[in-house]
């Protein structure tokens, strides 16, 4: 029987400091599958109009140290294209950006993904440890979200994801140490057999009440290989 391809995106998202390009990076790698970050595309978009400064190293330009200036709206806007592109043509994949913004779940539903969403998350003092740290090298963009954290003006709530997604995970990193990707994975796994199985979500169903349970023949630490081949 042809079952038609639906790919499935993996969101995540969650305030800056909390770990979502570990977890990201992690769960790509462990699914095999493209991995797209916002702030990756926003860097490439600076080095392509950056100038050689008198030391030799790389002088970008100043509105890219701006948060939320023009080159993180323009990497945003080229990260929905390229996701649009990718979904439209059947590929499964990892975006990793702060907020799963509305124009972007409406391009992967229009798409007809099943969009699982990973919200990463952390202990405030942890949170604001780590944007310390990160502010102490000189970034300025990190000392601005250093700054907006400590104003209180980066809740918990701002990065939660939107109703209308297939699934919800939550990942809370305080702890550090090795990511926890097997959550993920079941919830991707769950996601692809609901596919095969002909279910899934009614449209009409809350997205953020959804708890995927892990296939039955998936267990922590087991290769992927079985979805690599679906």
């Amino acid at each position: 029987m042809l079952v038609r391809e639906r790919p499935v995106v993996v969101v995540v998202c969650g305030c800056p400091g909390a770990g979502k390009t570990t977890i990201a990076s992690a769960t790509a790698g462990r699914l095999g599958i493209p991995f797209l970050t916002r702030d990756e595309i926003k860097t490439g978009l600076g080095l392509s109009s950056a100038c050689v400064a008198e030391d030799g190293g790389v002088r970008l330009e100043r509105d890219f140290h701006v948060a939320g200036g023009p080159f993180s709206l323009r990497a945003e806007a080229v990260m929905v294209d390229a996701v649009r592109l990718l979904a439209a043509s059947g590929v499964s994949l990892v975006v990793e950006s702060s907020v799963l913004s509305h124009e972007l779940l409406a391009v992967l539903l229009a798409c007809g993904t099943r969009v699982l969403a990973v919200h990463v998350v952390a202990q405030e003092a942890v949170i604001g440890r780590r944007l310390a740290a990160r502010a102490a090298e000189g970034g300025g963009i990190d000392q601005q979200l250093l700054s907006l954290f400590q104003r209180g003006e980066m809740k918990r709530s701002i990065f939660e994801p939107p109703e209308g997604v297939d699934a919800v995970v939550e990942i809370d990193t305080s702890d550090e140490g090795v990511p926890a990707t097997e959550t993920i994975v079941a919830a991707v796994i769950a996601l692809v057999e609901s596919q095969r199985a002909g279910g899934g979500m009614r449209p009409s169903e809350p997205a953020r009440n959804h708890r995927v349970q892990p296939a039955g023949s998936w267990r922590p630490g087991q290769s992927v290989e079985s979805l690599r081949r679906s």
